[in-house]
C-alpha cells in the first residue's frame, strides 16, 4: 500500500505477545489460494514455491489483514524468492480507503492492478506488515534475503475502495541501489510469471 501501508502496521500473529489472531478466511490448497473477491476466484502460485503458512490479525484496531506466504529456498533455509499474498480490509468503524493512483497500472487477467518496484536492505520494522511476515518466516526456520528487490501488485477489490488484494513478489538482490526503468519492467514480468489469476 501507499497510504494504508504506512497507517496499518500489523500486530503479529501467534508468537507476538498480546497479538490478536483470527481464524483464516482463505484456506490454501496446495498452491491455490481461494480469493472470492472482486470477481477473482483463485490465485495459483507456481509449484516451484513452497507454502509456508498463513496468519490473520487485526491491524491496530483499524483493519482485518490476512497473509499467506510461499517461498523458494535452498537446503539451508535461505529464501531466494517468495510470494506474499495479503487480503486487507478496513474495519466498519475505521476511516479511510486504499489509493494507489501513483503506482504503475498493470493489466492482469483483464483487470487493472497497480504495481510498484523497489529494493531494500534495512531490517523490517517488527510493527510493519513486512516485519510480521519475516517473523512468520523465522518461525519456519527460514532466512530472508537482504538486500532484496520486490514487486508489489495491488488490486482494490471493492467499489468503496476499502478492501484490497496485495501480492508481493521478492527475490535476493546483489545491491540495494534502487532499480532503473528496465529493472522495474523486468521485475513486474517476473512477478507475473509465477502467478495464475482466474
Amino acid at each position: 500500500m501507499v497510504i494504508a501501508r504506512a497507517l496499518l502496521p500489523m500486530i503479529l500473529v501467534a508468537a507476538a505477545a498480546g497479538a490478536q489472531t483470527l481464524p483464516l478466511r482463505h484456506t490454501v490448497d496446495g498452491h491455490v489460494v481461494p480469493v472470492g473477491e472482486g470477481g477473482i476466484a483463485t490465485l495459483v502460485v507456481d509449484a516451484a514455491f513452497r507454502y509456508v503458512g498463513g496468519q490473520r490479525f487485526v491491524l491496530l484496531g483499524v483493519a482485518d489483514a490476512e497473509q499467506h506466504a510461499f517461498v523458494a529456498a535452498d537446503a539451508a533455509g535461505n529464501i531466494q524468492r517468495f510470494y506474499w499474498v495479503q487480503f486487507e480490509q478496513y474495519l466498519a468503524g475505521s476511516q479511510g480507503s486504499y489509493d494507489y493512483a501513483q503506482d504503475q497500472a498493470v493489466a492482469l487477467n483483464g483487470r487493472e492492478w497497480r504495481a510498484q518496484v523497489r529494493r531494500y536492505s534495512t531490517p523490517a520494522d517488527p510493527a510493519s506488515d513486512r516485519g510480521h511476515l519475516y517473523a512468520l518466516f523465522a518461525a519456519a526456520g527460514l532466512r530472508v534475503p537482504s538486500p532484496a528487490i520486490r514487486t508489489r501488485l495491488v488490486y482494490v477489490t471493492s467499489t468503496d475502495r476499502r478492501s484490497e488484494l496485495m501480492i508481493i513478489y521478492a527475490e535476493a538482490s546483489g545491491t540495494d541501489r534502487q532499480p532503473d526503468a528496465t529493472e522495474i519492467d523486468a521485475m513486474i514480468v517476473r512477478a507475473q510469471a509465477g502467478l495464475r489469476i482466474r
